[in-house]
């Protein structure tokens, strides 16, 4: 692999930061609010590191009833501190 090629894929996030992001994340969503049924974060909710060096976050949510609502963020960049 050369110098120059970024490492692209699935990061390796802990599932605990990913849930408080969703649970915000779902606070917000109109369609989760309007249905009455309990939303559980699935493990196939992901971080990942695009070609350009910005991150995709993907939540998935199954509900009691059958239904799967998903929420896909693109273009995250992150700052170094």
């Amino acid at each position: 692999m050369s110098a120059r090629r970024r490492m692209t894929g699935r990061v390796k996030v802990p599932f605990d930061r990913i849930e408080k992001i969703a649970a915000e994340e779902l606070a917000d969503m109109a369609l989760a609010k309007a249905s009455d049924t309990s939303w559980k974060l699935t493990r196939h909710s992901a971080f990942y590191r695009c070609k350009d060096g910005s991150f995709t976050l993907q939540l998935v949510w199954h509900g009691g009833n059958g239904q799967t609502l998903t929420s896909t963020t693109r273009g995250i960049r992150l700052e170094v501190r």
